[in-house]
């Protein structure tokens, strides 16, 4: 009865809309009565389209709930991951501003980056926080499961001996267990699997008793989706014998970002199988495919409890998906905990500050949530407000606008920028006034001639030109007219 009754609301609105533009507009006079009655009757729904619109709306709204109540955790990895993938590196001022950044948005946990045979910034970085006094529990390594030879010392490369010496009281095991792989480095299925056993226990030995803060360790999965590939019998035994080691959760990746996101799914419902909460299971999904933050999405809805990642896009080949869009898809579903956890407000400021130190450049204006053009507003029907799935602008620190885009550019939206600009409503709600301007911008294009009306001196000087057009007076505002506003648009 409710969806008759929305139906029926909904064509009777667009029915009077109708009306009311035929009475005032002429050259809609074609439309017949016969027409709009048609358009008026109501559609009965049976109760096979009842069954059909529950499941769906059960499909969407259980899943909704999945990301409202997901109290996300994240390992940030903004002065490690872009590290690959940034034109310039990163300095020792720069890994300090990345970690105090991520720090002062709420992230608690944080990867260190790769040490090496040589002297780096990651050597830098360590020991201005141990010479800072600051307490070690936040941080984690990255050590790679090395095989394990009879009769050989354990393997201590440059990232277990600082863990050691420096005493850092977390670590992650980074582990490849593509079989191909391992046939490659002389190893077997058999054998990583008591190599990787035997790095877990050694630094459950090695590191401090397991704790909230500190003995966590985490087992990396390097190429999970490439062992499925090759057997997915063995992935699941890794994952199985994983659930029966003292560990703090898995990490996994899709290296090569080119994963559909149901794949994502499927293997974190298997993970979470054999790993059940309060361990931890964590996506990192590189950019290739363009499903990134959909596959993290698809974490979440499987049991999943978010991503190791840097805050921004940026990573390794192409980038992957981000905490940053994370967090802001999790608002999107009205998720309370991210705003209690998260300094949310300083999320724009803060990717744009990242962005400059990563890529020394601003970020690109069609980035998605924090772009300059997501809430500069080209029509009135990207307006976000606080319907479901927006996301409040001011809620990341965005102020929004409107922008002038000449082949479009609707009256509503060259009255808005107008009114950005300082301008009163005799001009920004002058109905003639707009249409003229938004005629003369199409001239132009007519005439070959490229100009960024946007820009407040073209736009000013395009006001003064259509008043000009005009007679050299503003027209008086008439009423505003009825219309739809969809035929509006295209006045």
């Amino acid at each position: 009865m409710l969806t008759n009754t929305i139906v029926y609301m909904t064509v009777q609105t667009c029915h009077r809309a109708c009306e009311e533009q035929i009475c005032q507009q002429s050259k809609f006079n074609s439309f017949s009565s016969p027409y709009l009655l048609k358009a008026m009757t109501n559609v009965k729904l049976d109760s096979n389209d009842q069954v059909l619109l529950d499941q769906a709306v059960s499909h969407i709204e259980e899943r909704v709930e999945i990301l409202c109540d997901a109290e996300p955790y994240l390992i940030d990895m903004s002065a490690r991951e872009a590290t690959l993938s940034s034109y310039v590196g990163h300095t020792l001022d720069d890994k300090i501003a990345l970690y105090e950044m991520s720090r002062d948005l709420g992230f608690h946990d944080f990867g260190l980056s790769n040490f090496f045979a040589f002297p780096s910034v990651s050597d830098a970085f360590l020991d201005y926080l141990v010479d800072g006094g600051q307490s070690l529990e936040p941080f984690f390594t990255t050590i790679a499961v090395e095989p394990l030879g009879a009769d050989q010392p354990f393997p201590m490369g440059p990232a277990a001996s600082k863990t050691v010496s420096y005493g850092i009281p977390n670590t992650i095991l980074l582990v490849e267990t593509r079989p191909s792989t391992l046939t490659a480095i002389g190893s077997t299925n058999a054998q990583m699997l008591d190599d990787l056993r035997a790095h877990v226990r050694e630094y459950r030995r090695l590191l401090p008793p397991h704790g909230t803060r500190s003995g966590r360790i985490y087992v990396r999965l390097a190429d999970p989706f490439d062992t499925y590939d090759e057997d997915p019998a063995y992935l699941l035994q890794i994952i199985k014998m994983l659930g029966e080691e003292d560990i703090t959760g898995i990490l996994f990746e899709d290296v090569k970002g080119t994963r559909f996101p149901f794949e994502t799914y499927a293997l974190v419902r298997l993970m979470r199988h054999y790993h059940p909460k309060p361990r931890k299971i964590l996506a990192h999904p590189h950019t290739a495919n363009g499903t990134e933050d959909a596959a993290v999405l698809e974490c979440i809805l499987a049991g999943g409890d978010g991503v190791w990642s840097g805050f921004t896009p940026q990573a390794a080949q192409g980038g992957h998906g981000s905490a940053l869009m994370l967090l802001t898809n999790l608002m999107r579903a009205r998720n309370p905990h991210v705003r209690r956890l998260f300094n949310t407000e300083k999320f724009l400021e803060v990717a744009e500050r990242m962005w400059q130190i990563h890529d020394q450049s601003g970020i690109p204006p069609n980035t998605p949530v924090v772009g300059e053009r997501a809430y500069r507003y080209v029509d009135t029907y990207f307006i976000q407000t606080n319907e479901p799935r927006d996301l409040d602008p001011a809620s990341i620190g965005r102020e929004p606008g409107y922008q002038i885009m000449p082949s479009w550019a609707p009256t509503f939206v060259i009255g808005k920028r107008l009114a950005e600009l300082g301008y009163g409503s005799e001009i920004t709600d002058n109905p003639t006034l707009l249409v003229k301007m938004r005629a003369m911008m199409n001239a132009a294009l007519n005439e070959g001639r490229y100009v960024r009306f946007d820009e407040p001196e073209h736009l000013v000087a395009l006001l003064d030109a259509a008043v000009e057009a005009l007679g050299g007076a503003l027209p008086e505002v008439e009423e505003a007219e009825s219309a739809a506003a969809l035929t509006q648009r295209y006045r």
